[in-house]
């Protein structure tokens, strides 16, 4: 169906769909996906004409090496910020001092999973932590590659209330905002940041190379509400239990779950990551939950923490949220 410059599939039997063929721009290869059948709202047709072109980011070609990245990023806001900052005239704290007395503003709302977001109580929750009965939400889609589909998803129960509500795209390169843009939106603009489902590790990783986890931090540090599902609910912690080199965890799931056998699909291993470090716990999301590859969440998480103790993990189930502001949960 096309409805001028936006169009999405819908499926007769509930199975059947729509495919978009296209040539590789590289190799001459022609490359297919089937179209979801489940979006509720229209997608651009450019977007939708790119959906079986994979995502670009050199690190996917192999992310299991990047699993032991130390994303944490205090002591890099510590560095980059080596002067004193002047209050007035006759008052001078360093960061250190900024960070010990504005860690009490940090709130995060983390739900086990991406439709946890449009609950109701979660909602109202974040709502509620914000400040204002309309907050500004920024959604920060590069867990998911950025894909209009999965924004217009976990920003419904926000967009339904008449939140105004903006995107920002660094998945790939060519959509990166410059980093003073990031900043006055990151920063200033935003009361409430989301983080989307999807590759916590492929997010993580691109934050890091374009200074957005710097920016993350500072909004932390002056109170805008963080929160998302699934990977956006993992990533403000210290670590996290993370399905991320999953086979079909990737830009188009479609295209890989259309080409890979079941034995393929199955074939994986959760993994600890480090995260932001905003939350000194390790966060296992979808707790409740078992994986493609039959383990259970629970199980496995509970196995990882007997080889390595030295940090609390917190899981939290689907449909539910771990609220914390400041010290407090």
């Amino acid at each position: 169906v096309i409805v001028g410059n936006e169009a999405f599939a819908v499926s007769g039997d509930g199975k059947a769909t729509c495919h978009v063929i296209v040539p590789c721009d590289e190799t001459g290869e022609m490359k297919s996906a089937p179209l979801p059948i489940n979006w509720e709202h229209p997608i651009p047709v450019d977007e939708i004409l790119d959906f079986p072109i994979p995502a670009t980011a050199s690190h996917l070609e192999a992310l299991e090496e990047h699993v032991d990245t130390d994303f944490v990023v205090a002591e890099d806001i510590a560095q980059a910020i080596s002067e004193p900052v002047n209050n007035n005239d006759h008052d001078q704290t360093n960061v250190d001092d900024i960070i010990s007395a504005d860690v009490s503003q940090v709130k995060i709302v983390a739900s086990g999973n991406e439709r946890g977001m449009r609950l109701q109580p979660i909602v109202d929750k974040v709502v509620e932590l914000s400040g204002t009965n309309l907050p500004k939400v920024l959604y920060v889609g590069t867990a998911s590659f950025d894909r209009t589909d999965k924004f217009s998803q976990q920003t419904q129960a926000f967009r339904d209330m008449g939140c105004e509500i903006r995107r920002l795209d660094v998945s790939e390169g060519e959509t990166v905002p410059t980093l003073d843009e990031m900043k006055e939106v990151v920063t200033e603009w935003a009361d409430v940041i989301m983080g989307s489902g999807g590759n916590t590790l492929h997010a993580l990783l691109r934050w890091k190379e374009v200074g957005l986890d710097l920016l993350l931090k500072e909004a932390s540090l002056k109170g805008v509400v963080l929160c998302g599902g699934s990977a956006g609910a993992g990533c403000w912690f210290s670590s996290l239990h993370t399905d991320s080199l999953r086979p079909d965890n990737t830009k188009n799931k479609e295209h890989v779950l259309n080409e890979l056998s079941e034995e393929e699909l199955a074939d994986w291993d959760y993994t600890k990551i480090s995260a932001l470090g905003f939350v000194n716990a390790m966060c296992v999301p979808h707790f409740d939950a078992t994986g493609t590859n039959g383990m259970k969440r629970s199980e496995h998480a509970e196995e990882m923490m007997k080889k390595d103790p030295t940090t609390p993990a917190i899981g939290v189930e689907n449909d539910a949220a771990l609220v914390i502001v400041g010290n407090e949960a």
